[in-house]
């Protein structure tokens, strides 16, 4: 039956991924099913690309600008840039990949169409039609003067597989969807998602979705600790485009990983299922969640989140794969099982010209979590020299802090550089449960070292752990930095002019990235005593791991060689199916 199952969904995922409307797939950053924004309806991306290719349409690309007291005749199309409008557009405005702007005095007697972006509107603007934004980006190519829709993206594909039923237009919709719904793990093998989703606009700028998901665990037992079906309810209300503000209930069991911040869920799930290699820990999470945000800008955004869940351990079971079936998997590791309460807070600002693939622009992100638990059961076996005692009076609280940083900068026509800086971990109050623990080293980000090179569990021999390598640190720090340079095949038909960076061809071979990259970094326990640093002490930069490294990215798909400076580690070879940050 599970077997089945996943030769279904291969089958079907192959033939209808193009026809597609949205996808339910894992958040690489986040924990648990989360159900993203629709993509870019195709009835939505053919009427862009028809009103553009119009033989009345007056067609701008890149950043334009509309003095006040100046005016525009007919139909306007933008296409890769913001437009700034004070003036008269006596026509639509249609943005492409881009934002629109309308400022005072701004008056536009058609529709305002904006694709692949957002809206800012003065109070005192004047729109006589219709004011329509999606978000998502439209993918074209290049033909002539004209555009055309791109075929579909195959990297996209890899990420996940599924079929969807809508109904009603672009601006309300309902969808029946079944389609897989995270990552291939060791614990339920390949979770499948089913059920209804709804899109409905409520008023001009406000959207309400729900989602009623299903999920079954193909590796699932069917017993009463860990029932083969889990569920998500989702509600999102949210107001505006920029700025914009809402508010998203959620209700799931679902299975959580367990230090989520290295490798992208999609590539966790292709090396368990083709290779038996899992790359993370796993627990069991059922709960209710609260999310309110705030969007002043599109570069900015603003979250609170309350979630109350039970947590669990699970053990992992023996999915079906491609090689070495015939292997033991990694046991998963036990928690600290209990009822949890957190309350989060998180800032992301994000100017990257290109979210998937970015060649410039700054990305934060910082959020802080207090978590606490009345009934918290500690795991035994976990000695002193690891952690302190775990309060089982009903007083127990930690928090967390973590904040990424990256730059993203093009030094040559060719060339880019990005860094990336990485910190986290325990800040506050008792030791952290074992769900929530760190370490360092694997494919992902300390490409030179294996798998948990550094995870402060040397100390940990209770037969519950034996075979884990459970994370088990309080804190890691990393630094990342990478030089790409781009290695043109010159093998193109239809190709684009250069201003069209975001543009693709009919068919191009466009040559891969030569990447250079060095990473470092270290995680350690928290505290007084041998191997432990006190909490306002970072580690020494001479007991930082390192690597160095060569690689050949194309797209995404990047084959890296890399090397320890520890002495006696060996060279390491990692296929990536996405960038490395």
């Amino acid at each position: 039956m599970r077997a089945l199952v996943l030769v279904v969904l291969c089958a079907l995922g192959a033939t209808v991924a193009a026809a597609q409307d949205t996808a339910i797939v894992i958040q690489p950053e986040s924990a648990g099913i989360m159900v993203p924004p629709p993509e870019l309806p195709h009835a939505v991306g053919e009427d862009a690309v028809r009103r553009y290719n119009a033989p009345t349409t007056t067609r701008l690309v890149g950043r334009a600008r509309l003095p006040h007291g100046n005016e525009w005749r007919g139909d306007v199309a933008v296409r890769n840039g913001t437009v700034v409008v004070a003036g008269r557009v006596d026509g639509t405005l249609l943005v492409i990949n881009g934002d629109a702007i309308l400022d005072t005095g701004a008056v536009v007697t058609g529709d305002v169409i904006v694709v692949g972006g957002t809206v800012a509107r003065s109070p005192t603007a004047v729109v006589s039609g219709e004011l329509r934004v999606y978000t998502a980006p439209l993918a074209y190519r290049i033909r002539g003067e004209e555009i055309a829709l791109a075929p579909p993206d195959l990297r996209r594909w890899f990420r996940r597989l599924g079929i969807e039923k809508s109904w009603g237009t672009a601006d309300s919709r309902s969808s029946l969807t079944l389609a897989t719904g995270g990552t291939f793990n060791r614990v339920e093998g390949l979770p499948v998602v089913f059920g209804p989703l709804f899109d409905w606009k409520l008023h001009r700028n406000v959207r309400l979705r729900v989602d009623a998901l299903g999920v079954f665990r193909t590796a699932g037992d069917f017993t009463d600790k860990r029932s083969d079906l889990g569920y998500l309810l989702r509600t999102e209300l949210r107001a505006g485009e920029t700025p914009a503000y809402g508010i998203e209930f959620r209700a799931f069991d679902d299975v959580t990983p367990v230090e989520d911040w290295g490798l992208r869920a999609g590539e966790v799930g292709w090396a368990a299922f083709l290779f038996q290699r899992d790359y993370r820990d796993y627990y069991l999470s059922k709960g209710i969640a609260v999310r309110a945000f705030v969007q002043p800008e599109r570069s900015l955004r603003l979250d609170i989140d309350v979630r109350a869940d039970g947590q669990s351990t699970v053990r992992a079971r023996d999915p079906w794969t491609v090689f070495r079936n015939d292997q033991a998997w990694r046991p998963n590791p036990p928690i600290d099982d209990g009822h949890y309460t957190t309350l989060a807070g998180t800032v992301t600002f994000d100017t990257r010209n290109d979210r998937l693939d970015p060649t410039a622009g700054w990305f934060l992100r910082a959020r802080l979590e207090n978590s606490r638990s009345e009934d918290v059961t500690p795991q035994t076996g976990v000695p002193a020299a690891v952690r302190g005692p775990i309060p089982t009076d009903g007083s127990y609280v930690f928090s967390r802090l973590f904040v990424d940083f990256r730059r993203y900068t093009r030094v040559s026509p060719s060339g880019r550089v990005n860094l990336r800086v990485f910190a986290g971990g325990w800040i506050g109050g008792d030791p952290l449960p074992l769900q929530q623990r760190l370490s360092i080293g694997g494919p992902d980000p300390l490409t030179g070292y294996g798998f948990r090179h550094s995870a402060c569990n040397g100390d940990i021999i209770d037969p519950a752990f034996a075979g884990t390598r459970l994370a088990a640190c309080d804190r890691v720090i990393l630094a990342q930095a990478e030089y790409r340079g781009h290695l043109s095949l010159h093998w193109s038909y239809g190709s684009s002019a250069p201003e069209d960076e975001g543009a693709k061809s009919l068919f191009t071979l466009q040559g891969p990235d030569l990447v250079v990259l060095a990473d470092a970094g270290q995680a350690w326990l928290v505290g007084s005593g041998p191997g432990r640093l006190p909490a306002d002490r970072l580690p020494t930069l001479g007991s930082w791991l390192a690597d160095l490294g060569l690689g050949i990215d194309w797209g995404g798909l990047g084959l890296y060689v890399a090397k320890a400076v520890t002495a006696g580690e060996p060279l390491r070879f990692t296929l990536r199916l996405d960038h490395r940050f």
